[in-house]
């Protein structure tokens, strides 16, 4: 929020107010974009890679940071969702609050392709970022769309994560995910976690 004092010429007393010759006007600036990357974690048994299919639906808790009113529901957003956002480009998600009746866009970052959980890596991987100005998510509600892969090379699609998953690769080796867990980081402060 911005404090700009102006200047204009004492005006008559209006009902019997006392004119005034300095006036504050409030500029409310536009939200300034966080990146905010979404990180997921499972325990897996003969798991090699989880990833998410082309144009996946993140379904995602927001949380406004003008006045913290929270959506009820998780959102769905999409990278094949465009829409015109509040500064004129294109978005992947517009969402007014209802709360302080601002509007405010959220977009995948354009230069960070979709990420994929790997066995090789750290417990917590990225799986998406995004651009994200007056709403930050804080929940990700994990459904279906996913791409499983096992050691052998055996690829399962369209896997629903929500509840414990289980199958069998090509040697007949089962391949099992369970306790899926995700979690919001800042981008550009070190791995700070977004509260919830």
């Amino acid at each position: 929020l911005k404090i700009a004092s102006l200047r204009f010429p004492s005006l008559p007393a209006i009902q019997g107010t006392v004119s005034a010759s300095i006036f504050l006007i409030a500029l409310v600036t536009t939200s300034s974009a966080t990146m905010i990357n979404l990180m997921i974690a499972a325990e897996c048994e003969n798991v090699a890679k989880i990833g998410v299919e082309p144009g996946h639906t993140f379904f995602l808790r927001l949380r406004c940071t003008q006045c913290q009113e929270e959506t009820a529901n998780a959102v769905g957003v999409s990278r094949e969702m465009n829409v015109e956002g509040i500064r004129g480009a294109s978005v992947n998600l517009q969402i007014k609050c209802k709360g302080c009746g601002r509007s405010h866009d959220i977009s995948f970052d354009a230069d960070t392709p979709d990420g994929e959980w790997e066995s090789s890596g750290p417990e917590a991987q990225r799986l998406a970022s995004f651009e994200c100005r007056g709403m930050d998510p804080f929940e990700c509600e994990v459904r279906d769309g996913f791409i499983v892969t096992a050691p052998d090379g055996s690829k399962f699609e369209d896997v629903d994560l929500s509840d414990e998953w289980m199958d069998v690769d090509n040697k007949g080796n089962p391949v099992s995910i369970s306790n899926v867990r995700t979690e919001f980081i800042s981008a550009k402060s070190g791995g700070k976690k977004k509260k919830k």
